[in-house]
């Protein structure tokens, strides 16, 4: 009796287990860490946050994100070292880190681009280039890109003692750039003399009078308080237009069941958009306010007509065929992206 008592009970214990849904059976979490060198308020950190928030949200706990800030992990230039070692899980570099592994990379930061409205370089980096060159940056860092980019927007041009209105007066001025030789080679085009200085030691250069300005965009000024080092007058030519690439280690990637690398990509995709609108309004919040500060100074912003800035174009487009081979840039791409912009 004892016996059929215990197996009875036993029966019970198993088909209970067996009957309990699948959804309620424990699962593997997937924590992973992303980085990035901004501070929390910046365009890239916001759109992180939200894509961070309805990832764990909509996995069910099943992805658990540690957000490291401030480069409290690593430098802009050193995240793709550690994305292709797989030392951390996500990264979301800006666009001119890649030229060194794909030179395709720096196709925007050509003469054709400089002053063309955003949603010309959107389209580009949203179709077919977009596209080709996640799948070779892919392949030679050993990374997956899981969806669109991100924006920080444009990058305009600062100087400290002189107002620029034409060409002339840009001439032998000492302009901080980053990133892309093509940023160098457009500011020497433009009459500048282009000059590396590393991020944080911007203030410094301006107040030594080391570079008589830079390259960058209103929201970056406002944050790092740039018209407090030196900062007088800026032209709204709009040089270049950034993006922001996510990545993620393989290694992350291919420990992901499948359901978790669709659900990542398409959260990832969603935030997007969102993430878009957040850096224009910030880029434009960061324009009236460096307005503000510079008319205390009596400084300004010059803001040239969409006619003025083609003429500037035009100016340096004669550099862009030496700039192509000397980049190695695929001069088809080059070609392809003429006609769009119906060069």
């Amino acid at each position: 009796m004892k016996k059929l008592i215990l197996f009875s009970m036993l029966t019970t214990l198993i088909i209970g287990v067996i009957s309990i849904p699948l959804e309620a059976i424990a699962k593997d979490v997937y924590e992973f860490t992303i980085s990035v060198e901004t501070a929390p308020d910046r365009e890239r950190n916001r759109g992180i946050q939200i894509f961070i928030n309805e990832l764990e949200e909509k996995s069910n706990g099943r992805f658990k994100a540690k957000f490291f800030q401030s480069a409290q992990l690593y430098k802009g230039k050193d995240i793709l070292k550690a994305l292709t070692l797989g030392t951390v899980e996500m990264g979301v570099p800006g666009v001119w880190w890649l030229d060194k592994i794909n030179p395709n990379a720096a196709l925007t930061a050509l003469p054709m681009f400089y002053a063309q409205p955003p949603e010309v370089t959107e389209k580009l980096v949203d179709g077919e280039f977009g596209k080709e060159l996640a799948d070779s940056i892919e392949k030679k860092m050993n990374v997956v890109i899981p969806g669109k980019w991100y924006e920080l927007g444009y990058v305009h041009l600062h100087t400290t003692k002189k107002e620029i209105k034409t060409l002339n007066d840009l001439k032998d001025l000492k302009i901080r750039y980053f990133g892309s030789p093509a940023n160098s080679s457009r500011l020497q085009a433009l009459g500048a003399n282009p000059i590396p200085v590393p991020w944080p030691d911007m203030s410094m250069a301006l107040m030594r009078g080391t570079v008589d300005g830079l390259i960058t965009s209103y929201s970056a000024m406002y944050g790092a308080k740039l018209v407090d080092a030196g900062i007088k007058y800026s032209v709204m030519d709009r040089q270049y237009f950034l993006h922001y690439v996510p990545m993620c280690s393989k290694k992350f990637w291919d420990a992901l069941p499948t359901d978790l690398q669709i659900l990542f990509t398409e959260v990832w995709n969603r935030s997007v958009p969102k993430q878009r609108a957040i850096a224009r309004e910030l880029q434009k919040k960061g324009e009236l306010a460096i307005e503000q500060l510079l008319k205390k100074k009596g400084g300004k912003i010059f803001r040239p007509s969409d006619e003025t800035l083609a003429k500037w174009r035009e100016h340096i487009m004669p550099t862009q065929a030496k700039l192509v081979k000397k980049l190695n840039i695929d001069p088809n791409l080059v070609e392809t992206a003429k006609k769009m912009l119906g060069m």
